[in-house]
């Protein structure tokens, strides 16, 4: 739920480079397996109806607001236990207009002509990522006492073993006590580490292959043709400080055209997702077991958080 750490990310990454055979420093061909075997790509000029085969093992946007409301509830509970006045929002996290878990919409970049055309690499007006990117949502500041109860730690991040009066606190303060009961640990609640590599991992990896190499090219000839000097798809400036104005300008919205165009007369988007599927395919062939057991903790954390929020 909450953005992995570096450390951890690279770990994350390291562990799915190695089950596809590819680890930092293995640079012997000899050593390396083969990049996946396809036989052919799909033609796409949509992600509409995309889907990779880790989604069924991820939370969507909509069930990961529902997870964090019914946490919100019980820790509000475990609060007032304690005494503590706690707020609990009044309706789940706003939609982050992610469609689908491995959100596809935007994972290989630019690809909708419309979108492109109207409002160049910014978001439409109204669109839940531009309400999302606009709230500045700061309450105040919980008291000392609030958070040691709330988080179960000290103000130097020691654990916290009782709150100020004497009292007994549960492991990782009212917080973990809410998300034990929820995913039946108090350090882990949403998508699990594996699912999560898998995911970054193949979405990594596949940059690196060279037929998804080789279709990059063909892009950025493609852009080179119209004045633009872009290495891959991956370059094009939707984040570019030039762009990150109210509203999309002239030049822009003319470089997102180019840049969607391209990337359907080269078949980008056909290429890249069709790699990115098959090594996702490969690590979860050897991770079944795992991935039976997520399925199954997916399908108790929805139930819990349910079984929360009908009784709110």
């Amino acid at each position: 739920m909450n953005p992995l750490s570096k450390r951890t990310l690279a770990a994350l990454v390291l562990l799915f480079a190695t089950a596809v055979g590819c680890a930092p420093g293995d640079r012997s061909p000899g050593q390396q397996q083969r990049p996946p075997s396809l036989r052919e790509f799909p033609t796409l000029l949509s992600v509409d109806s995309l889907v990779l085969p880790i989604e069924p093992y991820l939370f969507t946007d909509r069930q990961v607001a529902r997870l964090l409301q019914a946490r919100a509830v019980l820790t509000a509970s475990c609060m007032r236990r304690f005494g503590h006045p706690w707020p609990v929002p009044k309706s789940a996290p706003p939609d982050t207009g992610t469609r689908n878990p491995a959100n596809t919409a935007h994972r290989y970049g630019l690809t909708d002509a419309v979108a492109a055309s109207r409002h160049g690499y910014h978001p439409a007006p109204g669109s839940p990522q531009k309400q999302v990117k606009s709230k500045v949502a700061a309450g105040p500041t919980p008291a000392p006492a609030h958070m040691l109860v709330a988080t179960g730690l000290n103000e130097d991040g020691t654990p916290a073993q009782q709150d100020d009066s004497g009292r007994a606190l549960p492991r990782g303060g009212c917080l973990g006590e809410a998300t034990a009961a929820l995913s039946g640990s108090p350090d882990k609640i949403g998508n699990r580490e594996l699912v999560g590599a898998i995911n970054i991992g193949s979405y990594q990896q596949s940059q690196r292959d060279p037929r998804v190499t080789a279709v990059f090219g063909a892009w950025s000839r493609c852009m080179q043709r119209y004045g633009y000097d872009y290495a891959d798809p991956t370059r094009a400036p939707g984040r570019s400080p030039l762009y990150q104005t109210d509203t999309a300008g002239p030049a822009e919205i003319a470089l997102a055209r180019r840049d969607v165009s391209c990337k359907r007369d080269t078949n980008v988007v056909g290429v890249w997702s069709a790699v990115d599927a098959d090594y996702q395919r490969r690590v979860m062939r050897e991770k079944k077991p795992e991935l039976a057991a997520i399925a199954a903790d997916i399908r108790t954390q929805l139930a819990n958080a349910d079984r929360v929020l009908g009784g709110h």
